[in-house]
């Protein structure tokens, strides 16, 4: 207890003797009371400060509206669980992992599950399932139709983002090759320059992507096939002695949103289909 409450306490308790004082006293020790009260609510409920990386649109992105689909999700969740977001901050995707899991973020996103990182951190509910396909030069020679076409090919894929399904089992098996650059336009810009064989990513990064790097829709082509179907989460470090009341009120929040409505209000906001 805050020491000047301390000692206003001790001076009301020099009244009770005093009939003239009793009623008071009484009172005036319920609104300390009460303002102790609310002095420890403030203390247990914190502000959050988390990470994300730019250039996943339409999910996140220094530019997009709102920093981005996901970036608005996460914020409304939380208020909707009266978790104050204090400031989301913008990090390289590798160095904004690794900070979060040293717990000097509160929470980042968006991340699909895998293994290694499940080790490290706690998941929320899934949100904005994600359908990723592979992206190749037009030309019948690169049409891509079944997942053996994929077979000792070189893809791109970002640093920091994570190989997932058939993608995954064909790296853990040698029969594909990486590239990472820093972001996805740099990925399209080595398949123009041949560099690489196939790209994947979901449409709405895909057409972004595209536009930064000056091609044209009709210069790629997407593969027959879903290459991985990945829904999206946000991730708390296990380090964090909170870590689950996090997740907690962000799947609270999670939750509302789909029941009242606004979680597709989003997605049509950011004209994204899953």
């Amino acid at each position: 207890m805050d020491s000047g409450i301390v000692s206003g306490v001790k001076q009301l308790r020099l009244f009770r003797t005093n009939d003239n004082f009793r009623s008071l006293y009484s009172l005036l020790l319920v609104v300390l009371i009460l303002l102790v009260s609310v002095e420890r609510v403030n203390a247990e409920r914190f502000s959050l400060t988390l990470t994300t990386g730019d250039d996943y649109p339409p999910f996140t992105g220094v530019e997009l509206s709102k920093g981005g689909m996901a970036t608005s999700l996460v914020r409304s969740a939380f208020s909707k669980s009266d978790f104050f977001v204090k400031e989301i901050e913008w990090n390289p995707w590798k160095r904004g992992y690794t900070l979060a899991h040293r717990g000097l973020y509160h929470a980042t996103f968006p991340y699909g599950w895998t293994a290694e990182r499940a080790e490290l951190f706690h998941y929320s509910d899934a949100f904005f399932p994600t359908k990723n396909y592979a992206w190749s030069r037009i030309g019948q020679a690169n049409t891509l139709k079944i997942a053996e076409d994929l077979h000792r090919k070189v893809y791109c894929n970002p640093r920091g983002y994570g190989n997932f399904g058939i993608i995954k089992t064909l790296m853990d098996s040698n029969l594909l090759g990486r590239e990472t650059p820093n972001n996805m336009q740099s990925c399209f810009k080595m398949l123009r320059l041949k560099r690489v064989d196939f790209v994947v990513a979901t449409p709405n990064t895909t057409m972004d992507a595209l536009s930064g790097v000056g091609m044209l829709p009709e210069q790629v082509q997407k593969s027959k096939f879903v290459v991985t179907q990945i829904p999206l989460h946000l991730i708390v470090s296990k380090q964090l002695p909170r870590a689950q009341e996090i997740i907690d009120a962000f799947n609270t929040g999670l939750k509302i949103l789909r029941d009242n409505g606004q979680y597709e209000a989003l997605k049509k906001e950011y004209n994204w289909v899953e």
